[in-house]
């Protein structure tokens, strides 16, 4: 039906409205800056106001709404080192524009078949949708406001048409877009602030009404009640959400996405894509879900099965059941060997050791190198007749102002070369035999290892490793980096991760604790 301009310009201004208020909610949300010393009895994260992600609010609204699919929110997202965490941008009229057309395309795809009867209608709205995309009970204000939205609407549009009109305002409201956290009187976050935390955490969507309903009843009032919810949600389907944001972005496995970058990846066809990108966060979902720690994310040579995938894999598989692809172990070895995640570390139809390496330095070791000095040029001689992709490279080491960096960033990198462009195994670059012994700096000695598996392996002991990936996971689930005031709390998760049910008791160490549960410092 076509929208009327009258209806067009109620939206309109309900989202001016109520996105003009966000300025002032804003002000002064990130609070005093904690104390150094890590005491987690006393200190919460310190986190601004933050935007939901494009992604969080696409899941949200199509399990609130019962969609099938969404069209992609048109509004981009801020990104915090590896982190996509929406904490300083204003929304200028582009952006606003986006939510409108988002707010309006999904309200027109929703079910609102029961508001032939208005009572029926409005307790909908309100009691369901309404508490569901605000994360909690809509207060006596707002429920006075849109039922007068509903009932102006549907005398002149009708009753169904007047629904939309109020998802329409309720996907647009800065309660909805925005985490505006209450906390009590102790400073730890109140129930449904909290319920609201860790939905957008573990699921990376809004939560369930089952955890609504505990957030209603105080039921998140102590760290184990906040343990058993989290329990559940990571054993719910809908933990992928959350899971997958991480890896995603850990991994920097959108690079796989970019058409210009990469048509050698898009020429492939969607399904392969969608396999590539999905691999890797439900590889690192199974070892979470199934209580496996560091080593076997890093050198288990079992992955999930993805049927696109076959003819990357190739002669690598040793046999398929179950949903599982056992790989051959002289080949594969944990999550950094999947296809992938070298594709996305490679350039079109060439690999990239740099890439690779940055990868590990920045994501598994928290020591990324920093950008060139100016002035100095990154741009590889052309290619010798024969030379391989190491040969070209080891050219940098030449000179002392790049190869301070790229003997160790490319000397990890090359451990990496029996996997191409696209992630499969190869003996040979052109007719040369591939070299991929590697030498670098781990753990604060000088390591060669003979390829990726042994990499693998040492990384898989090293403690500095098992507390970079408790990093990462603590800086995606706030939108924030770690702090020396978190100190403690990493060195607990990474002695977690480190143990054998470690990646599953590392995300519950953080979610369960003061840090995590507080909504800053102590007021």
């Amino acid at each position: 039906m076509p929208r009327s301009r009258r209806s067009r310009a109620l939206v309109v201004a309900a989202c001016a409205l109520a996105l003009g208020c966000v300025g002032e909610l804003d002000a002064g949300a990130a609070g005093p800056a904690p104390p150094q010393a890590c005491d987690p009895g006393t200190i919460g994260a310190p986190v601004p106001m933050r935007r939901l992600t494009a992604e969080q609010v696409e899941r949200t609204v199509r399990d609130v709404l019962e969609l099938p699919a969404s069209e992609p929110l048109a509004v981009p997202d801020e990104r915090l080192f590896h982190y996509r965490s929406n904490i300083s941008s204003a929304i200028d009229v582009a952006m606003a524009r986006g939510y409108l057309d988002f707010a309006e395309s999904s309200a027109s795809r929703a079910d609102v078949s029961r508001c032939s009867s208005s009572d029926a209608c409005l307790g909908w709205l309100l009691d369901d949708v309404g508490l569901r995309l605000f994360r909690r009970p809509l207060r006596d204000d707002e429920r006075a406001r849109y039922g007068a939205l509903y009932a102006d609407a549907s005398t002149h549009v009708g009753a169904t048409e007047g629904a939309r009109w109020v998802l329409e305002a309720m996907l647009q409201s800065p309660t909805f877009l925005y985490l505006d956290e209450g906390t009590d009187e102790d400073g730890l976050l109140d129930d449904h602030a909290l319920a609201s935390r860790l939905a957008l955490t573990l699921w990376g969507a809004g939560p369930d009404r089952e955890l609504l309903d505990v957030a209603a009843a105080g039921g998140l009032s102590s760290a184990e009640d906040v343990r058993a919810q989290a329990e559940r949600m990571l054993d719910d389907p809908r933990s992928e959400g959350g899971l997958s944001d991480f890896v995603d972005q850990w991994l920097e496995l959108h690079r796989l996405d970019s058409t210009s970058a990469r048509p050698d990846i898009a020429a492939l066809g969607p399904d392969v894509l969608a396999a590539l990108r999905s691999e890797p966060s439900a590889f690192f979902r199974d070892a979470v879900v199934g209580g496996r720690g560091l080593r076997a994310l890093l050198t288990s040579s079992e992955t999930p099965s993805f049927d696109a995938l076959a003819s990357i894999y190739g002669d690598d598989v040793v046999e398929e059941r179950d949903g599982t692809r056992v790989l051959d172990p002289e080949w594969r070895a944990g999550i950094l060997t999947l296809p992938g995640v070298q594709a996305a570390l490679s350039h079109a139809e060439s690999t990239s050791p740099t890439l690779r390496g940055y990868a590990v330095l920045a994501g598994f070791l928290c020591t990324p190198p920093g950008p060139p000095p100016a002035g100095v040029s990154v741009t590889l001689p052309p290619p010798m007749p024969g030379a391989t992709t190491r040969e070209r490279l080891e050219l940098h080491f030449s000179n002392e102002t790049c190869g301070a960096c790229h003997r160790t960033m490319d000397g990890i990198g090359f451990a990496f070369e029996r996997y191409d462009w696209l992630g499969r195994s190869r003996d040979h670059e052109g007719d040369r035999e591939i070299d991929d012994t590697g030498t670098f700096a781990l753990g604060g000695r000088e390591i060669t290892v003979d390829g990726a598996i042994e990499l693998a392996d040492h990384m898989a002991d090293d403690a500095a490793v098992a507390q970079c990936i408790a990093r990462q996971w603590t800086q995606y689930a706030t939108g924030i980096p770690t702090t020396s005031a978190t100190s403690c709390l990493v060195d607990g998760m990474a002695r977690d991760l480190r143990g054998d049910t470690g990646l599953r008791e590392m995300i519950l160490a953080q979610v369960t604790s003061d840090w995590f549960r507080r909504g800053g410092e102590a007021r």
